[in-house]
């Protein structure tokens, strides 16, 4: 059973607003952070911070809260540090070889070099699939290898694409309306460093929706756009890849920035109404059109 906090706070480790009830307390639904009935969870957030610079992930008698083994990595990510077993230090600034992968739409290409010309030197390799016609980007980056694809109503089938053609390593799936912030562009080497370590394959990224400019009530939003080359995606719309849990981390530190317009949202989910069965998704729309501090259901 999913609740609602009764003061509706978001987990001090994700960012998420929403909780499992269970015998003496709650869970988050995104982290799997256990906080029990009483506890404040600022205090919880301090001795998360506290032990990390201690160099400790592991809990001690008299807890009220708990983190599985993946819980203690999801929060040490989220503020900076690295484990190895139960020890845990800061991390440091890593390079990396990570492919950047864009999918665009008809009428997309500014923005899609906007995103490019936003990220100079970041990657080894730009592969980008339009769903319309390669023709108008001949020319236009000699970073990035242009493909042509129509969408054909499968957003998983065209994240393949992409996955196919960056070919080996870790990519960086982005929609041209999106963009890493710094936060998250100055961290990425040293997590994908940590999860080859830990023998992961599939990374989930917070993704932080502006609305009108304005940040709204759906987050962290998160999306699983940092993979293994060799990871497909499955489901028209709202596709995931398809990867066991055990190979799956959060990576909370930083976010992808998402803009949209007003009437984008609704139009949004009237078109994945139309893929899916189940695209719609109200709920999200809701939550998109609501500010993120103004959450009404409480």
């Amino acid at each position: 059973m999913t609740i609602r906090h009764a003061a509706r706070l978001r987990c001090p480790v994700c960012g998420n607003p929403d909780w499992h009830s269970r015998i003496g307390g709650e869970e988050c639904t995104h982290c799997g952070l256990q906080v029990d009935a009483g506890v404040p969870l600022a205090a919880v957030a301090d001795a998360i911070r506290h032990r990390l610079a201690d160099g400790v992930a592991r809990p001690v008698p008299g807890d009220r809260w708990a983190l599985s083994a993946g819980g203690w990595r999801n929060a040490a990510w989220r503020f900076g540090h690295v484990l190895a077993e139960e020890s845990a230090r800061p991390a440091e600034p890593r390079a990396h070889a990570i492919t950047l992968a864009i999918m665009t739409q008809p009428g997309e290409c500014a923005a899609a070099a906007s995103l490019i010309d936003a990220m100079p030197g970041f990657v080894r390799r730009i592969v980008l699939v339009d769903a319309s016609d390669a023709a108008p980007w001949r020319g236009l980056f000699a970073t990035a290898e242009v493909h042509a694809h129509p969408l054909d109503g499968d957003f998983a089938r065209q994240r393949n694409r992409l996955q196919a053609l960056a070919g080996a390593g870790w990519v960086l799936q982005l929609d041209s309306d999106e963009r890493p912030d710094a936060v998250l562009l100055d961290n990425l080497g040293w997590l994908v460093e940590a999860a080859d370590r830990d023998d992961l394959r599939s990374l989930g990224l917070a993704r932080r929706n502006l609305v009108d400019g304005e940040p709204s009530a759906l987050f962290p939003d998160i999306q699983y756009r940092l993979n293994r080359a060799e990871v497909r995606f499955a489901g028209l719309v709202h596709e995931r890849p398809v990867v066991p849990f055990a190979q799956t981390s959060l990576a909370l530190c930083g976010a992808i920035e998402h803009r949209l317009e007003f009437e984008r949202v609704r139009a949004r989910t009237r078109t994945y109404a139309a893929m899916s069965a189940d695209g719609a998704r109200p709920e999200d729309e809701a939550r998109l059109l609501r500010p993120y501090d103004a959450i009404a259901d409480r």
